[in-house]
């Protein structure tokens, strides 16, 4: 059980400098780094969705990916705009972000066996023929 709460404690470390470097940081939203993925356990996406800055990473967990994911508005320097959400995935599914203000979205996929956990593209999910054979999981989190 320490192992789980320092694995905790580390991530949210992890998250919680990235987030002080780049809130802190004065540069264009076109100079953030981007990291789509694939990525493997504990490595992180970075992205943004319209307005927000997004952070996700995962764990495997009983053959799945359990992952956590953490967002911001860009100009929020203080930090008070964060909301965070946990969620887990089996291998294949995928969990659909929905930024209610500006329109946009990220969907996150986890691989075969939690190998990887990567951003899939609307179009792409349409291409595999994955909207008739799995819907992908919704989560809406207020602000995200």
């Amino acid at each position: 059980m320490s192992s789980l709460n320092r694995n905790q404690c580390l991530k949210f470390a992890a998250a919680s400098t990235f987030f002080a470097l780049t809130a802190a940081t004065p540069v264009r939203a076109e100079e953030l780094a981007q990291n789509l993925g694939p990525v493997g356990p504990e490595a992180p996406i970075l992205t943004d969705v319209g307005t927000k800055r997004v952070l996700a990473w995962y764990q495997p967990e009983s053959g799945g990916c359990a992952v956590s994911a953490v967002a911001w508005n860009r100009s929020d320097i203080d930090g008070t705009s964060t909301v965070g959400i946990r969620i887990r995935l089996d291998p294949g599914e995928i969990v659909h972000f929905d930024s209610s203000y500006d329109v946009k979205s990220l969907n996150l996929q986890c691989a075969a066996d939690a190998a990887s956990l990567r951003v899939v593209d609307n179009g792409e999910l349409v291409a595999f023929g994955m909207r008739d054979a799995k819907q992908p999981v919704t989560a809406g989190v207020s602000g995200f």
